[in-house]
């Protein structure tokens, strides 16, 4: 299974290693495969900067960079974003670190055995 996972964000440059860090950390645990599609609206700390190092460590097959003109908002991030996913299953989560990839694991397992369409999770 390939996992594409949406990261929006504004003004995360300090939170997007961490984030992205996990998710590899995660990911290489499971043994599977993925990509982190960073939505970036225009952050005015160096988010995207970051992002393109990032890029740079990770390789352009782990980290896509799809940067938007403005802060256009969270629902239109995740259309935007949608465009470059390449999985079989999409993780939105958020750059803020309010999101722990650890439980990932668990919605992967629950999709695959149930065989379902959507996994929700809360905070």
């Amino acid at each position: 299974m390939y996992c594409s996972v949406l990261l929006p964000t504004y003004n995360e440059a300090e939170n997007l290693p961490i984030m992205v860090a996990m998710l590899v950390k995660t990911f290489e645990g499971m043994g599977e495969s993925f990509e982190v599609i960073v939505v970036d609206d225009n952050s005015t700390d160096g988010t995207l900067s970051v992002a393109k190092d990032l890029l740079r460590v990770y390789g352009e097959s782990r980290i896509i960079l799809a940067p938007r003109e403005g802060k256009l908002g969270l629902g239109s991030a995740y259309v935007h974003g949608s465009h470059f996913t390449k999985g079989d299953f999409i993780l939105i989560l958020d750059a803020d670190l309010s999101h722990n990839p650890k439980i990932i694991p668990e919605f992967v397992k629950m999709q695959r055995d149930r065989d379902v369409d959507i996994v929700s999770g809360t905070r």
